[in-house]
């Protein structure tokens, strides 16, 4: 028996968690019903190296404090099965689904992708699917009463339908069909532009289908909650601040490199990826012009050789991989750049780099959905020379630059709070679970 076959054979039945001994215990604002909630995120979230995965594991460590939290999830059996042990601050039992998957870029990963684009879903959704889940969530259900049912991100609902369910809430980090759209209007290629084009249309269909069926829906932006509303036609919209932890991101005492700038973000997400090209192939040559010897540091997990092999030309682009702690490489940057096209939600990303105290340029959908002001706590850019001149702009005035890093800083502190997140992600459970 493998070390993975033996773990699956533990904690198959589900490992009751109690609380630990080091485990800080966050007070809710305000007392609610201790609901039992069954939680079901697809996402592995160990480690926490998304901005999903963030927000998800700080919403259950404050809401184990509050609810009695069942957790079902994913897990690879070898690259996330070392995690398992990390669970218990986030839930009182936990339920893994061992399941592998394809990796990304790989032959069958494409295969797979043709296969499944010939399916009335769209591919991200029926990537989800896994009998063995359905099985998992039934069994549970016949088993115990639960008040609520969360399912995290929308592409996992399709293991929801044939399930007799308690009250159902979806959490939505991002409107998934507005970033298919966007693939779909970025996109140079025509075979591409086509593929983003139907997969865009049929999840706009399956994510209708979705809202309208379950019971209620969290944003995690007001933008994102009219845009739901509006175009989805969605009903029962709520919406959660986010938050960010400032004792964790803050301000260190060394200078940043003159010259450096910093990305991060997990790079086996497109949008991530289109976003450094677009840096790459259309502000860089802009911003050498205004400030020569700029350099660019990128930080994330699972850069894929694709963009290796586009950055090779770009030698002042320096790409790091997964690293255990980003905040030594933020610290080195002069500039805290987000340069996306593509995205959706709200990029938490952007909350920690102005924890730090960095000052950050982005475009507009970098950081959509997020309160920041144009020239007060962040630059907002959109056209290549702009950014770059803006770039240029914040690594040449310190005085402008040390002023904005001071209001970014100041702002996250006073406003963006997990634990004000959580108490209103707290408040949304109890009222679908009262229907």
């Amino acid at each position: 028996m493998t070390g993975a076959e033996s773990l699956a054979e533990g904690l198959g039945s589900g490992l009751t968690l109690g609380p630990g001994a080091n485990e800080s215990v966050v007070s809710p604002v305000r007392t609610v019903p201790r609901l039992k909630v069954l939680f079901f995120s697809e996402p592995f979230v160990y480690p926490p190296d998304t901005g999903g995965k963030i927000r998800t594991s700080q919403m259950l460590r404050r809401l184990r404090d509050i609810f009695d939290i069942t957790l079902v999830s994913h897990v690879h059996p070898v690259r996330d099965a070392r995690h398992v042990g990390q669970m218990r601050p986030l839930c009182n039992e936990f339920h893994p689904v061992f399941r592998s998957t394809v990796p990304k870029y790989s032959l069958l990963f494409y295969l797979k992708v043709l296969m499944r684009s010939l399916s009335r879903y769209p591919v991200i959704v029926v990537n989800d699917y896994s009998r063995r889940t359905v099985n998992t969530l039934r069994e549970l259900l016949t088993r115990q009463r639960y008040d609520l049912l969360v399912c995290d991100f929308l592409q996992p609902t399709i293991n929801l339908w044939r399930l007799q369910r308690p009250p159902t809430l979806l959490f939505q980090h991002n409107v998934e069909s507005k970033i298919l759209e966007r693939h779909y209007r970025t996109a140079s290629n025509p075979l591409l532009r086509l593929f983003w084009r139907l997969q865009w249309r049929k999840l706009v269909r399956y994510e209708q289908l979705a809202c309208g069926r379950l019971d209620g829906v969290v944003a995690v932006s007001d933008v994102d909650k009219r845009t739901l509303e509006r175009d989805l036609g969605a009903r029962n919209v709520f919406s959660i601040p986010t938050g960010v932890d400032t004792a964790f991101f803050r301000p260190v005492a060394e200078p940043p490199e003159d010259g450096r700038l910093v990305f991060m973000g997990a790079m086996d997400w497109l949008p991530n990826e289109d976003g450094i090209l677009f840096f790459a192939d259309e502000v860089l040559p802009h911003l050498r012009t205004m400030w020569p010897g700029v350099q660019l540091t990128v930080v994330g997990r699972n850069p894929s050789r694709h963009l290796r092999a586009r950055l090779q030309p770009h030698p002042e682009i320096e790409v790091v991989g997964r690293v255990e702690d980003v905040r030594p490489y933020v610290a080195r940057g002069a500039v805290f750049v987000i340069p996306l096209r593509i995205g959706g939600g709200t990029r938490i990303k952007a909350f920690e780099a102005m924890a730090m105290g960095k000052a950050v340029v982005s475009t507009r959908i970098g950081v959509e959905g997020l309160p920041v002001r144009d020239g007060e706590t962040a630059v907002l850019a959109d056209d290549p020379r702009q950014f770059a001149a803006a770039t240029a702009r914040l690594l040449t005035d310190t005085a402008e630059r040390e002023r904005i890093e001071r209001n970014a800083r100041a702002y996250v502190v006073d406003h963006a709070s997990w634990e004000t997140a959580a108490s209103a992600f707290a408040d949304i459970c109890v009222r679908v679970a009262r229907g």
